[in-house]
């Protein structure tokens, strides 16, 4: 209650008429002299995101949960204007719904055993601190902070989720004109469990070394990378085990075509024996009239985790295959088959998706999945977001059960 209380007056002190109208408070040091008036750099810069979800979802002979909860992210930024800067954000959320299960763990509230999970769990934490110097296309940043790189197949911050996953570490990048270099050395992972966590559910340790560049000649683009991952007793653990690995991949687009091929090994302390495990993915988008179409085949092979990721981007909204894609679970191979159409009516966004998976020898069916997404603009920073899932199992998957997903969120930035 205590928590819901300092997000409830949270809420209402950063939400009020002068924070809607756009006018975020600011420090600035004023030089009057000689009658005219000099604006000294600014010193502190406030920036807020905040996000009201409620989000049913319903698998198989589980409970339905429903989950109503409110994310504030209040942050400051010392120095902005100059090369060199600092920043910390905090992250609070609160369960005005909370007839769901937010986790594996009791620890974590709200807890509702038998429920179906929805995995926003009560927290108040250090979101993101930083230091960072950015000048001419250079970009060093040390710290805690969200790392995100090409389509989040591989790294990202879980950004569906109410508690995102960020990175304690050091990231260098360059970006020039039409090409780009970045690495990162991170040695926790912050997951998405929140402060009321322990063991594995709050943080991962170990070795992460995460090399990615790109560069575009004209209309084809070019990437490749590589990302090392060596996780603290992962000999000791399933979880740790899979998800240790060395990754190796490369990319090209071109006029709407995407094509993308990595192989992974095990990792320094991984004893998993896989035999360079495949990932493969193939995508063309196209614009007609007022549509957007896509089309696209992803395949991971047995054995291929990618445990940083947003998964929630791949494999449909219902993320029946996240704890495969992860490593929380085996992975017995994935092929997804898929297709969007979207348009545009009265100013709102509308896409829809159609997934079909096997496993990687397309000798079992993992059964289909139709996912739909409507997003409005209300104004300068405030948008709308609906999106329905359902998927059918097909007999022979990692998870049989039908899940049915809905959820309506509202989120204001500045």
């Amino acid at each position: 209650m205590k928590r819901l209380a300092n997000s409830l007056f949270l809420t209402s002190l950063f939400l009020s008429p002068s924070l809607l109208a756009g006018d975020a408070p600011r420090i600035i040091i004023d030089d009057k002299k000689w009658g005219n008036e000099k604006q000294s750099p600014k010193i502190l810069d406030f920036s807020f995101d905040a996000r009201v979800r409620y989000e049913f979802r319903e698998e198989g002979n589980l409970d339905a949960s429903h989950a109503g909860t409110v994310r504030l992210r209040p942050g400051l930024t010392f120095l902005p204007d100059g090369p060199f800067s600092v920043f910390v954000e905090g992250e609070f959320t609160s369960a005005l719904l909370d007839d769901f299960q937010s986790g594996p763990s009791p620890d974590l509230e709200p807890f509702t055993p038998g429920n179906t999970p929805i995995f926003d769990p009560e927290t108040a934490e250090l979101n993101q601190a930083y230091a960072q110097y950015k000048k001419n296309g250079f970009q060093i940043r040390v710290g805690r902070q969200r790392y995100i790189l090409d389509n989040s197949a591989f790294v990202g911050n879980l950004v569906w989720r109410q508690n995102e996953q960020t990175l304690d570490a050091a990231t260098l990048s360059y970006t020039g004109d039409d090409y780009s270099i970045s690495y990162a050395y991170a040695n926790q992972v912050n997951r998405i469990f929140g402060s009321d966590a322990n063991g594995l559910l709050r943080e991962l340790e170990g070795d992460i070394h995460l090399l990615n560049g790109w560069k575009k000649f004209g209309d084809l683009k070019v990437g490749g990378y590589a990302y090392l991952i060596d996780f603290d007793e992962a000999p000791n653990n399933a979880f740790l085990n899979r998800a240790s690995s060395n990754t190796f991949g490369g990319y090209v687009k071109y006029q709407g075509w995407h094509a993308e091929f990595a192989f992974q090994t095990d990792g320094d302390s991984s004893n998993l024996n896989r035999n360079e495990s495949i990932y493969a993915h193939v995508y063309y988008g196209t614009t007609a009239g007022n549509f957007k179409l896509k089309a696209g085949l992803e395949h991971l092979e047995e054995d291929f985790y990618t445990p940083l990721s947003t998964v929630h981007l791949f494999n449909g909204f219902a993320d029946n295959f996240i704890a495969s894609r992860l490593g929380i679970a085996d992975n017995p191979g994935i092929n997804d088959l898929y297709v969007m159409a979207g348009t545009e009516v009265a100013d709102v966004h509308l896409k829809g998706f159609a997934h079909y998976y096997t496993n990687d020898s397309v000798s079992q069916d993992f059964g289909w999945e139709l996912d739909f997404v409507a997003h409005k603009q209300l104004s300068e920073g405030v948008h709308l977001i609906t999106k329905l899932a359902y998927y059918n199992g097909g007999g022979g998957g990692a998870n049989d059960d039908n899940i049915k997903q809905a959820s309506v969120q509202l989120d204001y930035s500045f």
